[in-house]
């Protein structure tokens, strides 16, 4: 009996043996493979924003754009200085150059070209800083803003303004224009428009400015856009920083929502038609909006609502009033 519990005891201890023997042959690979995931997990590239994120962004982009586009034209609605849509305009007869409300858009027009000039040459110099155009090619470009010193009415260019390089000092309106922009925003939007085109000047000097324009809005507005109508979008978008400035510069009692959104009322049309040189215009507005989303949410209100309030003036200690005794 004895003898058997020890044969039993043996036989025990050899299974306890083998099995020791077998964890320690197992255990190192597999030690050694949890290790090597846990450092190539580390290794893995990560990333701070996620393809979702992005798609988020872009919707969030898209939805301030439209938001921004249906105010401006609830606001020209609602606006006695709102601008007459394009395609109203291009449905109208032409109006004659002694017609009432030409002469009245002549005489806005020539008050705020001064303006226009310098708002338009601030604007300019600022996008030329940011898109590396020539300094000399921006200082001859100012130089030719500088002399422009008319405007002229015709009855045929009906909805449209327009510069002719033989006629350097010049603005052309057409008379449906003329009288169709009721307010100072919008003229100057336009005033300062045109004279980017004089900026350029016969050589094309500023195509670079209008080029990194249009790569910007093929980014932001998903657009691809022809060097026409490059040129003619980064026109636009210099009239709407010229406006931001002038609205900032003149301020009056009214909603900074609707004063910014005057800049781009016009295009505010139910036949959105285009041409090979221009967009449509509310796909200009669009392009408009998304190249500056803070002038949308100049449309929207939004930079209203979140701007600081304003410091209250500081109260002055009144002198005390010297009495000068005869002497």
């Amino acid at each position: 009996m004895f003898h058997y519990l020890l044969q039993s005891q043996r036989a025990g201890y050899c299974r306890l043996l083998m099995t020791l023997l077998c964890l320690l042959v197992i255990l190192p690979p597999a030690v050694a493979q949890s290790g090597a995931r846990s450092i190539k997990q580390k290794r893995q590239p990560s990333s701070d924003i996620s393809p979702i994120a992005v798609a988020k962004q872009a919707a969030e982009s898209l939805d301030e754009t439209a938001r921004a586009m249906t105010a401006a034209c609830r606001e020209r609605e609602l606006d006695p200085q709102g601008s007459v849509p394009i395609d109203v305009l291009q449905a109208r007869p032409s109006l004659p150059l002694a017609h009432g409300a030409v002469v009245a858009g002549v005489e806005r027009a020539e008050r705020l070209l001064p303006v226009a000039k310098l708002l338009a040459a601030e604007s300019l110099t600022e996008l030329a800083r940011e898109t590396g155009v020539n300094r000399v090619a921006l200082r001859e470009g100012l130089r030719r803003v500088r002399r422009v010193t008319m405007i002229t009415p015709d009855m045929e260019l009906r909805d449209n303004a327009s510069v002719l390089f033989a006629e350097p000092r010049a603005i052309r309106f057409g008379t449906l224009f003329l009288a169709g922009l009721n307010s100072d925003e919008s003229m100057i939007s336009v005033l300062a428009h045109e004279l980017t085109h004089v900026a350029d000047g016969p050589r094309s000097s500023l195509s670079p400015l209008f080029r990194a324009v249009a790569r910007r809005a093929s980014q932001a507005a998903r657009l691809r856009l022809s060097a026409q109508r490059g040129e003619e979008l980064a026109c636009d978008l210099v009239g709407v920083m010229a406006t931001r400035r002038f609205i900032t510069q003149t301020p009056t009692l009214e909603p900074r929502a609707r004063r910014a959104a005057r800049a781009v009322a016009h295009n505010c049309v139910v036949q959105d038609a285009t041409d090979a040189s221009h967009l449509s215009p509310r796909t200009t507005m669009r392009a408009l909006l998304a190249l500056e989303p803070a002038f949308a949410r100049d449309i929207t209100g939004e930079a209203e609502a979140f701007a600081p309030p304003a410091a209250p003036p500081r109260s002055r200690r009144r002198k005390a009033t010297t009495h000068h005794v005869p002497r």
